[in-house]
């Protein structure tokens, strides 16, 4: 299985590429929250437009903006403008947008367009401008903790927290990334001692989960291989097709033997099976395919 990751430089890198895909004379970029928000005003700030959400736009709430620089288009009120740009980060069965689109008065829509940065289809004909294609599954920075592959994934506990200070004898568990999707299986170094300390701080936090592994009491695995050889075993014996792990050496030995991917936080990357060979054939199939579309249109 081979996870496809974008970060949020990747999705910088790509909205600067295909510049010229949407490139014009828009009046204002729309985004459609909470993803969509992100990539519309990274686009809003290439086209130097107003960016709003598609509520605001509906409501013709009051545009906003900061005063260091001046805009292309000066507008006070979204239905102002005439060349609309509507924007979402990704598009897969084109539901979504579909009805988003559907919703607004006929005539906000009649000056619409819409953009999706990453399709699931290299060619589709739901949504007018398409940056990138990116093959399911995949999953973002911007939304993975909150994104349906968490129902799926094995999360290491200690990749998830900043330790804080001692009180007493316990250590306090600050709580880093809480996903708002139900983990299937989380799995700590913290001894099954600590089961009811552990269980009450997660559930203190509202985070969800099937299976709480933990170290029997009378096994060690603060050694890097027992460790890894641990959390790999975890992860083989449950139902989970994502393992995330903060530390980058783990994340690639626990792809390596488990043969799944590991999205590492540090490295802030998924790591597949077969990842270097495995990218490199599907680039240069890729390539061939897109050399052989050009060549075909130039004759």
């Amino acid at each position: 299985m081979h996870i496809w990751f974008k970060s949020y430089g990747d999705l910088g890198r790509d909205i600067t590429k295909n510049f010229g895909k949407f490139s014009g004379d828009w009046d204002l970029v729309v985004g459609i929250p909470r993803s969509g928000m992100v990539p519309a005003y990274m686009i809003a700030l290439a086209l130097n437009v107003n960016c709003t959400d598609i509520s605001s736009w509906v409501n013709n709430y009051p545009l906003k903006r900061g005063i260091t620089r001046g805009l292309r288009k000066e507008l006070s009120f979204p239905w102002e403008a005439k060349k609309v740009l509507i924007v979402d980060d990704s598009i897969m069965t084109g539901k979504s947008m579909k009805s988003e689109i559907d919703a607004l008065p006929g005539w906000l829509a009649s000056r619409a367009s819409t953009l999706a940065v990453y399709s699931s289809k290299p060619i589709r004909n739901d949504v007018d401008i398409i940056l990138d294609f990116l093959p399911h599954p995949r999953a973002f920075e911007w939304n993975i903790f909150h994104h349906n592959v968490i129902n799926r994934s094995c999360i290491c506990l200690e990749g998830m927290i900043n330790q804080g200070e001692p009180d007493g004898d316990k250590v306090a568990m600050r709580f880093r990334y809480i996903p708002s999707r139900v983990i299937d299986t989380i799995v700590t170094c913290q001894k099954e001692s600590n089961r009811h300390e552990v269980e009450t701080c997660l559930a203190s936090d509202g985070i969800s989960y099937r299976n709480l592994v933990m170290v029997n009491n009378d096994t060690n695995v603060m050694a890097m291989d027992s460790l890894v050889r641990f959390k790999v075993e975890t992860f083989m014996a449950s139902a989970a097709e994502l393992f995330i792990e903060e530390n980058s050496d783990q994340a690639r030995l626990i792809c390596q033997e488990a043969r799944k991917p590991v999205f590492c936080l540090t490295d802030n990357c998924i790591y597949n099976p077969n990842d270097e060979l495995g990218t490199r054939l599907i680039k240069n199939k890729v390539k061939f395919l897109m050399w052989k579309i050009v060549n075909i249109k130039m004759r």
